[in-house]
């Protein structure tokens, strides 16, 4: 982990009955801070298959704060070295030479520190390839949002995942 990404307007927009959307929250005592993870249906394409995916941290709340974050996994199980990107610049996972099936994470974050009570991702397209050794409905993303306000060492996080 280690990477950052940059940062855009985020939207849970879901055009797939298929697509996979999770939102968790968890009350602090100075507000809400949630966490939402977001993925498209797996689609095809040559010898790939390839998904979107979007992630945030949102802290609803008076307070000013220090930092919010948002820290996503990405992971799929894979064999034979397939590999896995996940749409960002230092990139890629893949798995051993093995026809056992592994599963494969890669991880990457964005992170305010200038007072914004959000912390967004980038909607990103991550591949796999090739098909034939990915292990079919294992991919997933995980969501950490976590949230530090100022003048309280204390920080708060809560997960989702899709």
């Amino acid at each position: 982990m280690g990477v950052t990404v940059g940062i855009c307007a985020f939207s849970f927009t879901v055009n797939s009955a298929h697509a996979a959307k999770d939102d968790n929250s968890v009350n602090t005592p100075y507000g809400k801070l949630t966490s939402n993870a977001w993925r498209s249906p797996l689609t095809t394409s040559g010898n790939t298959y390839q998904f979107n995916y979007q992630t945030s941290a949102i802290y609803s709340g008076n307070k000013s704060v220090d930092w919010i974050k948002t820290t996503w996994e990405a992971c799929a199980s894979l064999r034979n070295s397939a590999s896995m990107s996940i749409g960002i610049s230092v990139d890629g996972a893949s798995a051993s030479s093995s026809s056992s099936w592994q599963n494969v994470c890669k991880s990457a974050y964005w992170q305010n520190s200038n007072g914004a009570k959000g912390a967004y991702s980038n909607r990103r397209n991550a591949v796999i390839k090739p098909r034939i050794d990915y292990k079919g409905s294992s991919v997933s993303i995980q969501n950490e949002a976590k949230v530090k306000i100022k003048g309280d060492a204390r920080s708060w996080s809560i997960n989702a995942s899709v």
